[in-house]
């Protein structure tokens, strides 16, 4: 049961409460079976709390800290959760039906058995999370980070996880049917004894994913998920694990030699077919520079897609051949200056799809300008009286953020990079909780 006095504070509103705890630290509040029904407890410091058995239906605890807190047979029906802290939390047999969790951090959190039936989970952060045999039909865990979670058992039916990180991800067993996973990173998931049927596949990462004894009778493989896959029979059982295993890959040679910049004239090729046959979603799997006969391999989605491709490819690239031969000279001056300086950003050609050398790496200016985008939106859609804005003003980090996209623009990413951290330890929450913001840190 409860604590009389700590319920007796909470009931003087989240300021009281968290002045209180301010001023005990290291304590560990005791709301067990609490009735918090339909309070607005938005940005109230709940961490190391036990909550086991409590009702806390359509409650808005937006921005609530909830971190190593137990939660365990917690009513959360409908509860806001938005951009909580819940890392770490123990949410076994927890009801989270219709709840939002939108921005919300589970990294690590314990959800075994948890009901999340229609959950808000997008964008949420749910890197090495377990929801062993949690239900999570009709869930949507759009943009969410499942990286190294165990999702064993679980039903997942009509699940939406389009674009979710998904490496490495223990699904084994579990009830996929009508999920939707176009675009989802699947590479070295265990999808053993899933049960598939009905799933929507385009545009899946799916590298040496195991997919051993999987259920499945049909699928999608069209970007509108509405062609069905075959179109006029049920797949045969183990049909799909021998066709789709292994991404289908093919193979273009050099005749006459590779060239240093080949692989860059092959990467805009790729893009080109993507933009004008997506049905192929092909991709760059390896280069081998070395030999008589040095070559780019390539991964499709479909084995009938290989000739059509290899021709596609040929044609592309030729093209494209063509059209660089008088400039090839400068290419060379322009690649040999950013070998020699690598640490050094360089432009290698203009445009908004611009390639970057940084490191040895490339990248691309507009993948850039869109997450700084994406952080300016953040920090506009913050109100004014924000605690957020406590040392840096609204107007003076939108400005900042105006002038990094500014230096991206002009290629100098990794300065814009620098600015945008230095940002995020004066913002806090606002910017460090989004994507954009790990995406450039990941910069430096």
């Amino acid at each position: 049961m409860a604590n009389p006095e700590h319920l007796k504070i909470l009931k003087q509103g989240v300021k009281a409460w968290n002045r209180w705890r301010n001023s005990k630290k290291g304590s560990y509040p005791d709301l067990s079976e609490a009735d918090l029904s339909g309070l607005n407890l938005e940005g109230i410091d709940l961490n190391t709390s036990d909550l086991g058995g409590s009702s806390v239906e359509r409650t808005i605890l937006s921005n609530a800290d909830f971190g190593y807190s137990n939660l365990r047979n917690a009513n959360l029906i409908g509860s806001k959760l938005d951009r909580a802290i819940l890392a770490d939390v123990k949410l076994n047999e927890a009801d989270l039906t219709e709840a939002s969790l939108e921005d919300a951090d589970l990294c690590d959190a314990d959800l075994t058995d948890a009901k999340l039936v229609k959950t808000n989970l997008r964008r949420a952060r749910l890197e090495g999370v377990t929801l062993c045999r949690a239900n999570l039909s009709g869930a949507s865990l759009f943009q969410a980070n499942l990286k190294f979670s165990d999702l064993a058992l679980g039903d997942l039916t009509d699940i939406d996880l389009r674009w979710v990180d998904c490496v490495l991800v223990n699904f084994e067993k579990a009830t996929l049917r009508n999920a939707d996973l176009r675009f989802c990173n699947l590479v070295q998931s265990n999808l053993t004894g899933t049960i598939l049927t009905g799933a929507k596949l385009y545009g899946t990462a799916r590298d040496n994913w195991n997919i051993t004894d999987v259920e499945c009778k049909y699928v999608y493989w069209d970007e509108e998920g509405k062609q069905r896959s075959p179109k006029d029979r049920d797949l045969e059982p183990g049909e799909f694990e021998r066709l789709y295993a292994a991404l289908p890959t093919i193979e273009y040679i050099f005749e006459n030699g590779m060239t240093p910049i080949d692989p860059l004239i092959m990467d805009r090729v790729v893009q080109a077919i993507r933009e004008k046959k997506p049905e192929f979603d092909i991709k760059i799997d390896s280069i081998n520079a070395r030999g008589l006969a040095p070559s780019i391999k390539f991964t499709v989605q479909h084995e009938n897609q290989k000739e059509p491709a290899l021709a596609e490819i040929t044609k592309v690239y030729e093209v494209k051949l063509k059209q660089l031969e008088s400039e090839r000279d400068r290419y060379y001056q322009l690649l040999a200056r950013a070998l020699d300086a690598p640490k050094q950003v360089k432009l290698i050609t203009a445009g908004p799809g611009a390639i970057v050398a940084t490191d040895g790496s490339t990248i691309n200016i507009q993948q850039h300008i869109q997450n700084a985008l994406e952080l300016q939106r953040a920090i506009a859609d913050e109100p004014e009286e924000s605690k957020s804005f406590a040392k840096v003003a609204k107007k003076t980090a939108l400005d900042i953020i105006g002038e990094v996209i500014k230096d991206i623009a002009k290629g100098q990413v990794k300065e814009a990079a620098k600015e945008i951290i230095k940002l995020g330890k004066d913002l806090g929450p606002i910017i460090v909780k989004t994507a954009a913001y790990a995406f450039f840190r990941s910069m430096l």
